[in-house]
């Protein structure tokens, strides 16, 4: 088995539709990642449907609209959007395009969104900025307790240059994968004994069962999140 890399650079037109870079054709078994841009004042479509959004802002700012209440929203937020709510977002910051990853469950591929104003539960979302977190490495930025069925969100923080993850072990396996993204920076992830490199705005699947360790040999700190099976957030020791 090999990981999946890939980068939006390689796959997104400015000013062009949502990408997936990873999905079911990636043998992806719990969720999908899409990266999506929307220029400033634009506006995303009035959408409602079955399943859940787990969203975190890249770049800018603005108000994501909820069954017709407004919360703001800025670099850094994961935000948890419930099933069957109605949602759209308004880029009204003034920072620029807003850069976003979305998640999705992976049965989401087979659905279908309805769009328009029909209103929903009316359940609020959850957003957490990382720089409220107020532990370490692998801080759940979405995690069990917000109501999740499906995945959570972790924020991995500053890898420091020349740093190995897991030295102890020399790595690890598990039963789940794991679905990451780069931030900052650049460095190195090593699965059964060969180094892949990876940089900023690469989305990284490392599939279940598969050894793997996380290494930074670059002279720059290297910033990553990762998004994990709900289950997984019971077990011990995942990053």
């Amino acid at each position: 088995m090999e990981p999946v890399i890939k980068n939006y650079r390689n796959m997104f037109t400015p000013d062009g539709p949502a990408v997936r870079l990873v999905g079911a054709d990636d043998n992806a078994p719990t969720c999908t990642m899409s990266y999506t841009e929307i220029a400033p004042d634009a506006i995303s479509a009035h959408h409602i449907h079955p399943w859940e959004h787990s969203i975190y802002i890249l770049n800018g700012s603005g108000t994501i609209v909820c069954d017709g209440k407004e919360h703001q929203i800025k670099e850094g937020d994961a935000i948890f959007v419930p099933g069957e709510v109605n949602h759209y977002t308004l880029n009204n910051g003034g920072q620029g395009t807003i850069r976003r990853l979305e998640i999705n469950p992976l049965s989401a591929q087979a659905g279908v969104a309805r769009v328009g104003a029909e209103m929903g539960v009316g359940k609020a979302p959850m957003i957490r900025n990382f720089r409220g977190l107020s532990s370490g490495p692998g801080s759940r930025l979405i995690g069990k307790s917000d109501g999740v069925p499906n995945t959570v969100l972790l924020y991995n923080g500053a890898m420091a240059p020349g740093s190995v993850s897991h030295t102890e072990s020399g790595g690890h396996t598990h039963v789940w994968e794991h679905l990451s993204y780069i931030l900052e920076g650049e460095g190195a992830l090593s699965c059964d004994g060969k180094e892949y490199r990876v940089a900023e705005g690469d989305a990284v699947l490392v599939p279940p069962d598969l050894h793997h360790q996380w290494l930074n040999p670059s002279s720059a700190p290297m910033v990553r999140i990762t998004f994990n099976p709900l289950y997984s957030d019971e077990a011990q020791g995942i990053a």
